[in-house]
């Protein structure tokens, strides 16, 4: 028998939609504490068509990938996603960018993005110090509070060149300092990648690696001495976004 519940309990459903740019950049980490809200994961790689606004849900979060932020004609979906995180700013719905939708997240709204920026691949574990306003952001307070640096997995050549106007840097690192940042009440950028585990992120390092000619092993140790670290800030990230979106569902 299917069982559905009364419209006047409908508040209670939370659905989050994710953009999964890239085959190898997946949720990942992410996705277990998460699992409080619904997660409709569109792949428009695979062909999946992007949701409008009014068909987002309670939040929405766009992963990272391989190409780049303006990587238009190899990926033809990343104007409309680009479009998409504009309206959700505009519309104050909960918003996470990471990495290659950190990079979307300012283009979309205003700010520019360094493509192979000159200071070169930040990989590795990066440390993010807080600025004093994160303090108080909904979503990375309780980080800010607790993990002063915070340590982050990172990989990546492009970088954000300027923040969008009237947006708030909350976290820098010593070789890229838009690392971290909210445009109005409700949407972030993260340069970082929270969500990766070792195994996704091994096989990052190993094609950066590649491209720059050297070996992955540091890479790979610096992680591995964090991991206990990694995933329990991957855990507080997912739970901290989660109650933003309950939060302004139940407002």
């Amino acid at each position: 028998m299917q069982f559905s519940l009364p419209s006047a309990y409908s508040f209670l459903v939370r659905r989050v939609t994710v953009i999964e740019n890239h085959p190898s950049c997946p949720l990942d980490l992410l996705e277990y504490p998460l699992s409080e809200v619904g997660l409709d994961v569109v792949r428009p790689y695979e062909g999946d068509a992007l949701p409008a606004l009014d068909d987002v849900g309670d939040g929405l979060i766009v992963l990272g990938g391989y190409q780049s932020a303006i990587s238009d004609d190899d990926c033809p979906w990343l104007p409309k996603a680009r479009s998409l995180l504009r309206d959700c700013v505009d519309g104050a719905v909960p918003t996470l960018g990471i990495c290659l939708g950190a990079q979307m997240l300012a283009l979309a709204c205003g700010g520019a993005v360094d493509i192979d920026a000159d200071a070169g691949l930040e990989g590795g574990v990066t440390e993010l110090t807080w600025l004093p306003e994160a303090s108080v952001d909904a979503l990375f307070g309780r980080l800010a509070h607790c993990c002063n640096p915070m340590r982050s997995p990172s990989m990546h050549f492009d970088a954000i060149g300027a923040l969008p106007p009237y947006s708030t840097l909350l976290a820098s690192s010593a070789m890229y300092p838009n690392q971290i940042f909210r445009v109005g009440s409700s949407a972030w950028g993260v340069q970082c990648h929270p969500e990766a585990s070792f195994g996704t992120f091994r096989a990052w390092a190993t094609d950066a690696a590649t491209q720059e000619s050297m070996s992955p092993s540091g890479f790979l140790r610096a992680y591995q001495d964090r991991e206990p670290e990694i995933v329990a800030t991957a855990h507080m990230v997912g739970r901290a976004f989660a109650r933003v979106v309950a939060h302004k569902v139940s407002r």
